[in-house]
């Protein structure tokens, strides 16, 4: 899959990687705003934690040594970066100036810095890369980068003179003429490091001791020093996240690139506006999807599969030319041309091979249903193995508790499973063995068998000679 400028990120691209270059992502932000327990940079944007977002745009853009600066060894975003990048901690909350500093140690003896923020989702790797190749080629001590955007509250506005930036202003520093300006700062900067580390340890702390980073930029030009911007022709991409409100704002333009990107691969969406597909979910030409689905974590999907409406499949590897109805679908593989439902639920750990079909209601756990199987609707197979061309009656139940452990149910090929069959495992159903309607399947039954009644028992037409004699003439009543 070649990246396009409407590709959205999910696992990295090769990409040429950066000689002499280290990536410092500063996600130590408490995000209060968030209201939230969970760390503002793991919150996901279309099925993807914010700082993954990021690390998975500088690794498509060549970086290969990330550091990344978190507020705590113990919690939540070491453990979720660290086997991707290095961690350093910013041991106190004294600004972003300070968390850039923090990484000091950690980026070891890289000539040029790149420092992004955690929580801009939205961030493009070409856009990374040109920053970087801009930067390269003019020499510059410090660029960074810059957007147009229609709303600035909240930016830092980008002051010019003659075209040249004398100063990034914040916005409780602005007055109404810069307020108004609407170039903003986006939060990426590339800097030469011999000149970034002591220019951060040397800036002067406001007045609750804290540092921020946007001074470097009046540092670079108080001293006469080449200061260069990039700036990006897509707005969305300064798109910050710090409340729920712009989470949200987040999902609709990062779920409005990936439906754009796979209706350019060959992908029909007939409603985007009520699909959902994260950014790690892999579609072939010619898939179709319905309205209300909902297609989350690695799912895979083949050429000529039509899913929906109202489906929700999740961790799923589901084959060419399959139908899947308004079912849940979770951590399971469908061969090719299998259809499912509608109103069926596929659970963790099942396997439905190829031309196999799951009638309404169907519920499937840990399980193998074999190659043009049928199961049939209101119908429960959990901890089952069930072969080849077997016919699965309405209402059958595999038995698989004991209330204290899961036991399996195996059937083999050509078996026929009347309706309303109750098979209490362990159990072992023989290759071409039948059961009765209702039949309640306590011992294992052998190929070739027919069992009937409750408990199940050979069906007395299949008694052979020998048994008839041993158990005496048949009743004349």
């Amino acid at each position: 899959m070649t990246p396009t400028q409407d590709q959205p990120h999910s696992t990295p691209l090769e990409a040429t990687p950066l000689e002499g270059w280290v990536a410092v992502v500063l996600a130590a932000g408490r995000g209060t705003r968030m209201r939230s327990a969970l760390p503002k940079v793991l919150h996901p944007v279309a099925g993807r934690p914010m700082v993954d977002l990021v690390l998975d745009t500088l690794a498509e853009a060549g970086c290969a040594d990330v550091v990344v600066v978190t507020a705590n060894a113990g919690d939540e975003v070491p453990r979720a970066v660290e086997a991707r990048a290095r961690v350093a901690i910013q041991d106190a909350p004294l600004g972003t100036g300070h968390a850039a500093l923090a990484a000091r140690a950690a980026a070891g003896e890289a000539s040029r810095v790149l420092i992004v923020n955690a929580d801009l989702p939205l961030l493009r790797a070409e856009t990374v890369r040109a920053l970087i190749e801009g930067h390269d080629a003019s020499d510059a001590t410090l660029t960074f980068l810059t957007a147009h955007v229609w709303d600035p509250t909240g930016y830092g506005r980008v002051v010019r003179e003659g075209g040249r930036v004398r100063a990034i202003v914040e916005q409780s520093d602005a007055d109404a003429e810069t307020a108004a300006y609407n170039e903003v700062n986006v939060g990426l900067y590339a800097a030469s490091a011999g000149w970034l580390w002591p220019t951060l340890e040397a800036l002067t702390p406001g007045p609750r001791g804290e540092r921020y980073l946007t001074d470097i930029v009046a540092r670079a030009i108080e001293a006469g020093l080449r200061v260069e911007t990039h700036t990006t022709e897509d707005p969305s991409e300064a798109q910050q996240v710090n409340t729920r409100v712009e989470l949200a704002r987040a999902e609709i333009t990062m779920r409005d690139r990936v439906h754009l990107h796979w209706m350019t691969e060959g992908v029909t969406l007939i409603d985007p506006a009520t699909t959902y597909i994260d950014v790690t979910v892999e579609l072939a030409e010619d898939t179709t999807i319905l309205p209300g689905v909902h297609l989350s974590g690695r799912t895979r999907v083949g050429r000529g599969t039509r899913i929906g409406p109202n489906a929700i499949v999740r961790d799923m590897v589901i084959g060419a030319d399959c139908e899947v109805g308004a079912s849940t679908l979770e951590g399971s593989t469908l061969g090719d041309r299998v259809s499912v439902g509608p109103y069926c639920h596929v659970r963790p750990g099942s396997t439905i091979e190829s031309d196999a079909h799951l009638g309404n209601y169907a519920e499937v756990k840990a399980s193998r249903i074999g190659a043009h199987t049928a199961v049939g609707h209101f119908s429960y197979i959990g901890d089952a193995d069930i072969g080849a061309r077997v016919n699965i009656g309405a209402g059958t139940i595999t038995a698989n508790f004991d209330g204290v452990t899961k036991h399996r149910t195996t059937v083999g090929d050509d078996a026929f499973i009347g309706s309303d069959s109750l098979l209490i495992a362990p159990v072992e159903v023989g290759a071409r063995a039948r059961t009765a309607g209702g039949s309640v399947v306590t011992r294992d039954v052998d190929a070739d068998t027919t069992v009937i009644g409750v408990p199940a028992r050979p069906h007395p037409a299949e008694h052979d000679d020998t048994s008839q004699k041993e158990d005496g003439p048949p009743s004349r009543a």
